[in-house]
C-alpha cells in the first residue's frame, strides 16, 4: 500500500518527531511528492531469489537474498522521467546513480537473506554486478532527480559548418550498416575536450545529461536517410538512445542543427537558463562580431555558416 504524502505534511510529521521511514521506506519525487511505502506492504510484493559473492572482512561470503526487482517496481508505481537516483540510509549513506546505468544493471530491494527476513534496519538495496560499496544498507529514502541544469554556452556553433571537420565514416564499429560520425570525434575536434558533462536535446523536446566518457564513449552520430542524426551508444541501454539530435552541449561550447535556431527561446526553457529582457537579438560572429535578430538567422537568404562561426547568447 502507499500513502502519498505532500512536502508540507511530511515536514510536519518531521516537526513533531515522527520518524516514518523506520518501519518503511519513503519514496521523494521530483515534482515534490513524497511517496510512503509500509514494510509489511514490501513484504506483500513480487519477489525473486538471487546469489552473490563477494571478498569481506578476509573472507569469501556466498548470499541468498530475496527482494524487489527494483527497475520493474519503479515502473509498476509509474516513476519516470528522472535523470537519476539516490538511495539513502537512516544513518545517511548514500549512493547516486545515473538512469543510464540503472537501466543496464539488475537492482533489488532486498526483504530476506539466507531464508531470514529482515527488519527495517536491514532491509537494502543490491546490485549484484557491482561492488558493495554501492550497495545500500538499512535503507530508509529514495530520492528521483530530475535533470540537471548547465549555465548557457559561451558559444554556440552550427553543425552545419562544422562538420566538415569530422569524418563520415559508412562503417561505424561496434554497429552495422550504420552511416554516421564518431562522438568521441565531436568531442575532441569540435567540444574541445574529453572529459565531463555533456547535454543533449532532441527534436521533440527530450533532454538528457550524461557523462563522457563513462556513458558515451564508442557511441555514434547514426546519419539517417532524412538527414538527423541520431544517438547510439553501446554503454547505455536502447531505450536511452535518442533520436533527430538538435542540441549538444559540453561546457562552454555547443552545437546546434540551423534549422532548430528560431527555437532558441524555447531552449531557454527547456534547459532551465536565466531568460535575458530579449532574445531577440544576439551576437553573432563570422569575420566580425556584429548583432542580428534571431529571426534573421534562419531567413531562407541568411549569410551562410562556415567553419568556426559562433553565436552567443544574450
Amino acid at each position: 500500500m502507499k500513502h502519498i504524502l505532500h512536502k508540507s505534511m511530511l515536514c510536519l510529521l518531521l516537526l513533531a518527531g515522527i520518524c516514518i521511514s523506520l518501519n518503511g521506506l519513503e519514496v521523494f519525487n521530483y515534482n515534490g511528492d513524497a511517496d510512503y511505502y509500509k514494510l509489511s506492504s514490501l513484504r506483500t510484493e513480487k519477489q525473486v531469489i538471487f546469489t552473490t559473492e563477494r571478498f569481506k572482512h578476509d573472507k569469501q561470503l556466498n548470499e541468498r537474498w530475496q527482494g524487489i526487482n527494483l527497475q520493474d517496481w519503479l515502473r509498476k508505481n509509474e516513476y519516470d522521467g528522472f535523470q537519476s537516483i539516490r538511495f539513502e540510509s537512516e544513518d545517511n549513506y548514500m549512493v547516486r546513480i545515473h538512469k543510464a546505468e540503472l537501466d543496464s544493471m539488475p537492482g533489488y530491494i532486498v526483504l530476506a537473506k539466507d531464508g531470514k527476513m529482515l527488519d527495517s534496519t536491514e532491509v537494502r538495496v543490491i546490485f549484484p554486478k557491482q561492488r558493495d560499496m554501492f550497495w545500500v544498507r538499512g535503507l530508509s529514502r529514495i530520492y528521483l532527480e530530475d535533470f540537471k541544469a548547465a549555465p548557457p554556452p559561451r558559444q554556440i556553433f552550427v553543425w552545419e559548418a562544422e562538420q566538415a571537420q569530422l569524418q563520415l565514416t559508412n562503417s561505424l564499429e561496434p554497429f552495422e550498416q550504420i552511416k554516421g560520425y564518431f562522438f568521441d570525434q565531436v568531442m575532441s575536434k569540435l567540444m574541445h575536450t574529453d572529459t565531463g558533462s555533456v547535454i543533449l536535446v532532441s527534436r521533440d523536446g527530450l533532454k538528457t545529461r550524461l557523462e563522457y566518457p563513462k556513458h558515451l564513449k564508442g557511441s555514434v552520430f547514426e546519419l539517417t536517410k532524412d538527414n538527423n542524426l541520431n544517438l547510439i551508444s553501446p554503454i547505455i541501454p536502447p531505450g536511452m538512445w535518442l533520436k533527430d539530435v538538435v542540441y549538444l552541449q559540453a561546457g562552454p561550447y555547443a552545437l546546434i542543427r540551423q534549422d532548430f535556431l528560431y527555437r532558441l527561446p524555447y531552449l531557454y526553457e527547456l534547459l532551465q537558463w536565466s531568460k535575458p529582457d530579449r532574445i531577440d537579438e544576439i551576437v553573432r560572429a563570422v569575420t566580425a562580431r556584429k548583432t542580428v535578430s534571431l529571426e534573421s538567422l534562419s531567413a531562407p537568404d541568411a549569410e551562410p555558416f562556415i567553419p568556426g562561426d559562433w553565436i552567443e547568447l544574450p
